[in-house]
């Protein structure tokens, strides 16, 4: 599979999971027992349920706007698709970082923010230096 293709399939992934993450942040864990997806208490999940809800739409709008990226590169526009998917993947990163360095027991969920757009940029560097 060529390079180019590669970047592709991890930024496809990338938007897939930040539209995955919105499910679970925005409607799994409004409800009565969604405290448990992240090891809260009743307590604290009634204090964090709006700011989750807000997250879980961050999260939309990074993996829609990565989809609209890939959609651009189909249809040959690639200076647009490169600013937005690089503005996507760049951000669910930088956010993955945060979470990885601000609380130890999300490194795991971290890095499955942070890998497969990390994953996409190094084959897209690859695909770059080998035209």
């Amino acid at each position: 599979m060529r390079f180019e293709w590669m970047s592709f399939l991890f930024f496809g992934i990338s938007a897939l999971l930040h539209i995955l993450f919105f499910a679970i942040e925005s409607f799994f864990f409004q409800k009565p027992n969604g405290y448990k997806l992240f090891n809260l208490d009743e307590k604290n999940h009634a204090a964090v349920k709006i700011w989750a809800f807000q997250q879980g739409f961050y999260n939309l709008f990074l993996g829609l706007g990565m989809i609209c990226g890939l959609t651009l590169v189909i249809l040959g526009r690639r200076e647009s698709a490169g600013l937005l998917v690089s503005f996507c993947g760049l951000s669910m990163i930088g956010a993955g970082l945060v979470l990885f360095f601000s609380v130890s027991k999300m490194r795991r969920a971290a890095c499955l923010q942070l890998i497969p757009p990390i994953l996409g940029f190094f084959c897209l560097a690859f695909h770059i230096a080998n035209r």
